[in-house]
């Protein structure tokens, strides 16, 4: 069974974003299954024991900067909704509350070094450690906080969850990075609808593109169609019809400035 259209009401929400609609996909291979546990093993492990030293460094830096335990985890959602120990190397200072987003940084003093970090996202270096665990994968999704998660519409959270989350991906890749995970989620639904080994590959290369000169984000029409495969999502998964301009997580998400309990943490 194939997908029938891009899977979004083309109305857009209050919130600027689209209301998702899946549609069965066929179910992937096994071989694609198997292909990218491989490709996290084989590649992965390598990355995180190559980068295990610059973590160190980097560790004792934060330490030294903030005063405090310079690991920062968090319970994630990952695959199956299973919950995860999600790990970053710490870039705020203690005072700032977990309930923070990058809305709410802007009047942060964040110290140079961190700043230096978080610009790079070499905070993010500790997740290759959760790659050979098999609780993360290279590529994926970016992993929803739980009580963030139970604010989106099921068929959204249920997608998402289909599939490891990975250290980088669409998301983390496009133009959209500055905003938060809800208020673009046709990046992960288009991945976990036409996700394949190609489409990872192609992650992995723009990913490492983003630390040359001159390097630009994507958006969706930028994704080569050779990199479409089967995606994900399974032959169980149901067809939603979008529901009038409902927006992609209740209003009171989609306000930055006044959504204190439902931001993304000040982590992210």
């Amino acid at each position: 069974m194939a997908v029938t259209d891009r899977g979004y009401d083309e109305h857009p929400a209050d919130n600027g974003s689209r209301r998702p609609r899946l549609v069965a996909v066929s179910q992937p291979s096994m071989s694609t299954l198997v292909g990218k546990r491989v490709i996290d093993l084989v590649v992965g492990v390598p990355l995180a024991l190559l980068m295990l030293p610059l973590i160190v460094v980097l560790a004792v830096g934060s330490a030294i900067t903030l005063r405090a335990w310079p690991l920062f985890v968090q319970r994630r959602v990952g695959k199956g909704g299973r919950e995860f120990p999600f790990v970053k190397l710490r870039t705020l200072p203690t005072t700032v509350p977990t309930a923070a987003d990058k809305y709410h940084l802007q009047d942060v003093r964040i110290p140079a070094f961190c700043r230096f970090l978080r610009a790079q996202h070499l905070d993010e270096l500790p997740q290759l450690l959760l790659v050979p665990l098999g609780w993360m994968s290279l590529v994926g999704p970016r992993p929803e906080m739980p009580d963030i998660l139970e604010r989106y519409p099921r068929e959204l959270a249920e997608a998402r969850s289909c599939v490891r989350p990975g250290c980088t991906g669409l998301w983390q890749v496009s133009t959209s990075v500055s905003k938060l995970i809800y208020e673009a989620p046709e990046y992960d639904l288009s991945y976990v609808r036409d996700g394949s080994l190609r489409l990872d590959l192609w992650i992995l290369a723009r990913t490492l593109r983003l630390y040359l000169p001159r390097a630009r984000y994507i958006e969706l029409t930028d994704i080569p169609r050779w990199t479409v495969g089967e995606g994900f999502l399974g032959l169980e998964a149901p067809a939603v019809e979008p529901q009038g301009q409902t927006p992609v997580v209740e209003p009171e998400v989609a306000a930055p400035a006044t959504a204190v309990t439902l931001v993304e943490a000040s982590q992210d």
